[in-house]
């Protein structure tokens, strides 16, 4: 049996008594079929502000660190995210399992800065975004977190509509095509974050 709907109630809870939430777009997540959403990366609360708006369970790549917690491990298993190995040049399993997950009808949730961005700092986004996209068949649903997760700060998280890529199904998948695409969706998300 899932512990989502447990932790979704009980984090909303949580949410609405430590910060100031504000939900935009959500209707732009399909409430069935497939869709990778990639999201940009300000703190380790990110995964669960995504997840708990939403009315579906995303399938989260979680870097295989955090799996090694007992207790978070767990938790992590049971909201069905798997591991990915960041070190590795590809790993492999976690890429055939995001692919498998795109391909059974479900979400999958991935930021594709692989790591947290502190405001005011860049970093280059990981292709990989892309290549599960082409690979699963799948739109992609640019998410932006914008804001401070500070006792009563306002916290913002906007669903842009979703990125088709079929103009680059025809193409053949190299690593300058999947750069380019994954700019251009982190372009998208960038331009959604807002100052507050």
């Amino acid at each position: 049996m899932s512990l989502y709907p447990f932790v979704k109630a009980i984090v909303k809870i949580y949410y609405k008594i430590m910060f100031k939430v504000t939900v935009v777009g959500k209707e732009n997540v399909p409430n069935f079929g497939n869709g990778v959403l990639c999201c940009n990366h300000i703190s380790n609360f990110d995964p669960l502000t995504m997840a708990v708006y939403l009315n579906r369970l995303p399938r989260f790549i979680a870097k295989k660190e955090l799996f090694q917690n007992k207790i978070l491990g767990a938790l992590l298993k049971n909201l069905q995210a798997f591991p990915v190995d960041r070190q590795a040049t590809m790993d492999m399993k976690a890429f055939k399992t995001a692919v498998n997950v795109l391909k059974g009808g479900e979400l999958l949730g991935i930021f594709a800065e692989g790591t947290r961005v502190k405001e005011g700092e860049e970093k280059a986004a990981k292709a990989g975004v892309a290549m599960f996209a082409l690979k699963g068949d799948a739109p992609v649903i640019p998410v932006a977190i914008s804001g401070k997760y500070k006792f009563r700060k306002e916290v913002r998280i906007e669903f842009g509509e979703p990125i088709t890529l079929e103009e680059y199904r025809v193409e053949r998948i190299n690593t300058a095509l999947m750069e380019e695409i994954t700019e251009k969706i982190m372009e998208k998300v960038q331009g959604m974050k807002v100052d507050l």
